[in-house]
């Protein structure tokens, strides 16, 4: 398969629609090839730049010369604004690679300055995107292949001629005791000859059976135990007061949910602003 280097500079940008309300908007720009993420660069924010960034970031990329003939490879640009909660798309710009191609004339290693108009999220054009490109020498890149299933590697046995597996199988298991080796270390010896391991019980019952015990005879008690407590309700325990918390700590609290409040209003109030004049009146500031 023949594939190209492609190497992208973003120049800047010019008239974009200024999404923020209270201040000037800091930019940056986000290119992948058909929004793949495995694809996808970015360049850095221009501070205070508000319509007009500017970035000179250069990019490189490695196309496939023939699904870009067949015009299956875009260059998708999404301009953005960078913002405290939550970054706001301001448009996005996209270029098809075949028509770059044509366009490049076979020229590899040359330069090319191109413009396209910035498309708002509504579809409708506002501002003008500036970047550069230029195409590499085309190279092969073989593909690996997937292996075949159930293939072994095997080799050949010089002295009886035959192929055999490259790695014996490993024994399994422990030898059984008539194997006549020794147990393996860190295992307990077994009991010397003719030793039992727990005497039998003498005869006549003296002891019981393991985890049974015979019930106590009525009318009579165990020595030491407190007699039985008597029959009735439980005495009624008073509730306990609540402890009053101090007044530091709602005070923090409040001033802090004032501050994050405030700066969610800013937000939601030029949000809401902005899509009254897209739908409405689409004012271009």
């Amino acid at each position: 398969m023949e594939f190209r280097p492609l190497e992208i500079n973003v120049i800047s940008a010019k008239d974009l629609k200024d999404v923020n309300l209270f201040t000037k908007m800091d930019v940056y720009a986000v290119l992948s090839i058909n929004g793949d993420h495995r694809t996808t660069q970015k360049t850095p924010v221009d501070k205070d730049c508000g319509s007009n960034p500017k970035w000179n970031y250069t990019m490189k990329f490695t196309i496939d010369e023939a699904t870009a003939h067949q015009n299956r490879l875009n260059l998708i640009f999404h301009l953005k604004s960078d913002r405290q909660l939550g970054d706001k798309d301001i448009g996005t710009v996209q270029v098809p690679i075949k028509e770059m191609l044509d366009q490049n004339n076979g020229n590899d290693k040359v330069e090319q300055n191109v413009s396209y108009n910035v498309r708002l999220p509504n579809g409708k054009a506002k501002g003008i995107l500036n970047f550069s490109y230029k195409f590499g020498e085309k190279f092969n890149k073989l593909v690996p292949q997937p292996p075949v299933p159930g293939a072994e590697t095997m080799y050949v046995d010089k002295h009886r001629e035959k192929p055999a597996m490259a790695y014996p199988p490993p024994a399994t298991g422990y030898p059984g005791p008539s194997s006549g080796h020794p147990p393996p270390p860190g295992a307990y010896p077994p009991p010397p000859q003719g030793m039992a391991g727990y005497p039998y019980p003498p005869p006549g019952g003296s002891y019981a059976p393991y985890g049974y015990q015979q019930a106590p005879v009525p009318g009579y008690g165990y020595p030491g135990y407190p007699p039985h407590g008597g029959y009735g309700y439980p005495p009624v325990q008073k509730p306990q007061k609540p402890k009053k918390s101090g007044m530091g700590a709602g005070l923090g609290l409040g001033l802090a949910g004032g501050l994050l409040g405030g700066m969610l209003i800013g937000d939601m109030v030029g949000d809401a602003y902005e899509g009254g004049v897209e739908d409405g009146l689409d004012f271009d500031f």
